[in-house]
């Protein structure tokens, strides 16, 4: 399990409200929510480190005792320092409660690369023509040598709690503290080509709106999967076990209906397909069931802040016969992704004895998934 310490403690002074622009209301919710929910559906513990005035109010709404909620400092260098005393996990993410467009597909990425590094950047590319200005001297900059930083920043706790602990003034962000302590080593690069603004001025916050509240309720994804049978293997379709004298072969389990609704889902959000986080080279996964693999993926789409509306899906075998078990794998599709069964379409068909389904040598399953804005 990973920290996250959100940041949530400045003054606001430059967008000149009469309150802090963390509890502002974006889309539904004060726009801290938008990075506490991201990191609560990852299994994160929480940290949030908030100005004296905002206390109360922040714990009416957050409402979870499970998020910790710290007063922060004068500096954002100090809030940073208060927050990681309440850290107990062996790595932190910090993250700036201003920046609520993170998405789970990017913190997942940062996990990853934490595995080689004790720290980790994630950054955008610079779009716009770059100039270094001095007085009336323009000079041309090369834009691809530049990268803009973003958070959350991630971290071995131990490594940058030691640096906060010892800083010596205010630092424009933890990496620029960690690599003053640690020149020589290492720092971990993701480029996240999704928009993560800042919001620091009044014009940041009408942006924000455009992208949060005039995403699209309504998503559709669509996926087709096929899978070898083979004698000596357990036949596995939606969850359930079915009685036959072959199984699929695959990677996992092999459950092609259960894939292809995964897929569907992942594709209506944009987030790559399966093999993109569940490999088929990864040993430590051989055998996993398929239900582990959907539940994961659900666990992904609602950290998006999307859930499964209804799904329209058909399984392609020539054998065995389906039929008897369809209300079963249906109640097993519904049970695994918390939806109502009247929600779940499951139907089998045969290839009329043609290609290699028709022969009985494969199954095939395809689904389409209509995913809704929560």
């Amino acid at each position: 399990m990973n920290t996250a310490v959100i940041v949530a403690a400045g003054a606001s002074n430059r967008m000149q409200l009469n309150q802090s622009k963390v509890l502002i209301d974006i889309g539904g919710k004060p726009m801290v929510m938008h990075s506490i929910d991201v990191f609560r559906a990852l299994g994160f513990e929480i940290v949030v480190v908030a100005a004296k005035s905002d206390i109360e109010r922040m714990r009416d709404f957050i409402n979870d005792l499970a998020v910790r909620i710290v007063q922060g400092g004068r500096t954002r260098t100090e809030s940073v320092r208060l927050g990681l005393m309440e850290v107990s996990t062996p790595y932190v993410f910090i993250h700036d409660a201003a920046r609520p467009l993170i998405t789970r597909h990017l913190v997942e990425r940062i996990e990853r690369a934490l595995e080689l590094h004790d720290a980790v950047l994630p950054v955008s590319k610079v779009t716009d023509a770059l100039k270094h200005v001095v007085g009336k001297t323009v000079t041309d900059l090369d834009r691809e040598a530049y990268m803009m930083a973003q958070t959350p920043q991630a971290f071995l706790t131990e490594k940058i709690r030691y640096a906060h602990i010892r800083a010596d003034g205010p630092y424009d962000d933890d990496i620029s503290l960690y690599r003053s302590f640690y020149p020589e080593e290492e720092i971990a690069i993701v480029e996240n080509d999704q928009p993560n603004i800042k919001v620091t001025v009044s014009d940041d916050l009408k942006v924000l709106r455009a992208l949060i509240e005039e995403e699209p309720p309504l998503r559709i994804g669509h996926s087709r999967d096929l899978h070898r049978l083979a004698v000596d293997q357990t036949l596995i379709l939606g969850g359930i076990t079915i009685p036959y004298e072959k199984g699929l072969v695959g990677h996992s389990d092999a459950d092609v209906l259960l894939h292809t609704i995964g897929e569907a889902m992942l594709g209506a959000l944009a987030l790559g397909d399966l093999g993109t986080y569940f490999p088929d080279d990864d040993e430590t996964k051989r055998g996993q069931s398929s239900v582990v693999i959907v539940k994961r993926i659900l666990d992904m789409v609602k950290g998006e802040g999307y859930l499964p509306s209804n799904i329209d899906a058909t399984v392609f075998a020539e054998a065995p016969r389906l039929s008897p078990h369809i209300q079963e794998i249906r109640a097993s599709i519904a049970s695994i992704l918390e939806m109502p069964l009247k929600d779940i379409s499951v139907k089998a068909t045969t290839n009329e004895t043609m290609d290699a389904i028709g022969r009985g040598e494969a199954i095939a399953a395809e689904a389409v998934v209509l995913m809704k804005k929560v």
